[in-house]
């Protein structure tokens, strides 16, 4: 059809991007995966989900690399989030929290801990609060802004997510709300892609250390990891030693 020919002009307004069309033009998970790899060849770990729990660790694959890969991403975080974090007076992350009801709040505020502990080397009460009612703009202009480093207890949304510019982390609260589920999670800038990386990294950590079997007191199970460079080597079991695992943050 017309609307599916090869075009090397770039929209460079994402508002103005048709979703309906890429599905329309190239077809749905199902249908690229059978036309690449045929029919009745996904594993069951390629199926979509259809009930099981919405909390999932995804493969952490190789995260150790070479001095090489500590060099490059040293380089890489001179700049951006996380060198302003790391560089500012008294070592804080400022944290913003989206206040809704008590187990998004009580979580919102643990998962804040445990990215300072990751960012601080430990040091999970290296963090400063800032608290936001429920749909007010005003946390997102101070995100936006760089009064808040990271904005917790917000509702992934499209509006958020492409016309606002803003990017989610994986949710770690799922709430059943009516007609729809609404999912939790960390807001970053999308402009700066490397501590967005890095926050995500920490709520998977939680959820991983849940599938092995890590906690507070066996946090050393975790990897260390060189993503990040060799000043967060140690970030996932910081973060786990504060925290534990999703249950233990769950629970408590």
């Amino acid at each position: 059809p017309q609307l599916c020919n090869n075009d090397t002009i770039l929209e460079s307004n994402s508002t103005r991007l048709n979703y309906d069309q890429s599905v329309y033009c190239v077809g749905n998970y199902g249908e690229i995966f059978n036309r690449r790899f045929g029919e009745n060849k996904r594993s069951s770990m390629n199926t979509i989900n259809k009930g099981s729990p919405m909390i999932y660790s995804t493969p952490l694959g190789d995260i150790f690399g070479t001095n090489n890969d500590f060099q490059v991403m040293d380089e890489m975080i001179d700049g951006g989030v996380l060198k302003l974090v790391k560089s500012r007076k008294g070592d804080v992350l400022r944290c913003g929290v989206v206040v809704s009801f008590d187990d998004v709040n009580i979580t919102s505020v643990d998962y804040c801990h445990v990215l300072a502990a990751a960012l601080f080397n430990g040091d999970f009460e290296a963090v400063e609060f800032l608290t936001f009612r429920e749909n007010d703009d005003i946390a997102y202009e101070s995100l936006s802004h760089g009064i808040i480093d990271a904005l917790a207890g917000t509702v992934v949304n499209f509006e958020g997510d492409v016309d606002r510019g803003f990017s989610y982390s994986t949710p770690y609260y799922y709430r059943d709300k009516e007609s729809s589920v609404e999912c939790y999670a960390f807001a970053t800038r999308g402009d700066d892609t490397l501590f967005s990386s890095f926050l995500n990294a920490m709520v998977i950590t939680t959820i991983h250390a849940q599938e092995i079997g890590a906690t507070r007191k066996t946090s050393t199970r975790m990897p260390l990891t060189s993503l990040f460079g060799n000043k967060f080597l140690w970030a996932m079991r910081d973060a786990v030693s504060y925290g534990g695992s999703y249950d233990e943050i769950y629970i408590n």
